[in-house]
């Protein structure tokens, strides 16, 4: 046997080993893939009814515009002592209201519970978005959550 025989001879071992290791990774990331799609069905469905979606309650949408005016005497009008301190809870920590979005209504048993993002500024001048759900029963704003 010549050098350049034994030469050869290893250099083809390595490139088989090579190409051996290869196959083997894509075969077990193929396989992975194909075993993660029979297994995984997702989340199981919920097994509590959706709510029906309603339009904005009227009063919610009041209380929403005077937050967005900065109109504390109306707010004080329309939401009783503890449902402004919620309020005033819900959103802090933005004390200048630069937007207010309605995101949604739903309604059970009389009751409406709407959803806002209010975006703003902090007391230090950073951006910050809060959301809360107005709580609405017989035309008025009940609660803060």
């Amino acid at each position: 046997m010549s050098s350049a025989t034994a030469a050869v001879q290893p250099q083809s071992s390595v490139q088989v080993r090579a190409f051996g290791t290869l196959l083997l990774f894509a075969l077990g990331l193929v396989v992975g893939i194909v075993g993660h799609q029979l297994v995984d069905r997702g989340p199981a469905e919920s097994p509590y009814p959706p709510l029906p979606k309603a339009d904005e309650p009227a009063a919610a949408h009041d209380v929403i515009q005077a937050i967005a005016g900065d109109d504390p005497a109306a707010l004080a009008k329309m939401l009783s002592a503890d449902t402004l301190t919620s309020l005033d809870t819900a959103l802090q920590p933005i004390v200048d209201v630069r937007a207010a979005k309605f995101v949604g209504a739903v309604e059970s048993e009389g009751r409406l519970l709407s959803a806002y993002i209010i975006t703003g500024k902090t007391s230090e001048g950073s951006d910050f978005i809060v959301g809360f759900v107005l709580r609405v029963a017989n035309d008025q704003v009940v609660g803060v959550n």
